[in-house]
């Protein structure tokens, strides 16, 4: 009985692992799940158009947000990825970001970060501005869910 026990139980485990590793979404081609930019795990579809995004006239912020970086991020959530190399120089006032949202993939060797903020807004439906100051001067990104 414990030789039985013991094949059932591998037998199990091993139809389990097979399951687990099929992939029942179709990507492309006909038919199929649909699947949405943001679960698409690297979402690197072409250039980002970002001009309007963040616009501002303070000129060394203007600066800032089009330098340009290679980055690589993976499983990044929102409370995440303001601390990352590059966006984390600044000061970010985040409200109401979303919580259990699907992880932020994405890989460039040539983005900036006016790009990369709008690639990250689109992707869990960021609202983001900027506070300023009383002299009208941006003093931090404002991210809303």
């Amino acid at each position: 009985m414990t030789i039985r026990k013991g094949l059932i139980f591998t037998a199990i485990a091993t139809v389990a692992l097979a399951l687990t590793s099929c992939d029942t979404n179709q990507k492309e081609g006909g038919g199929g799940e649909v699947i949405s930019p943001a679960e698409v795990p690297n979402n690197n579809s072409g250039p980002i158009n970002a001009s309007g995004f963040l616009k501002t006239d303070y000129a060394p912020l203007n600066k800032w947000l089009d330098e340009r970086f290679e980055v690589d991020y993976k499983h990044m959530t929102p409370q995440l990825i303001f601390d990352q190399v590059p966006l984390n120089d600044i000061f970010y006032e985040t409200s109401n970001l979303p919580s259990g949202a699907p992880s932020f993939n994405f890989a460039s060797s040539d983005v900036s970060r006016r790009e990369l903020l709008k690639k990250i807004s689109q992707h869990w439906k960021l609202k983001m501005s900027f506070s300023t100051d009383a002299s009208g001067k941006p003093t931090a990104v404002k991210v809303e869910g």
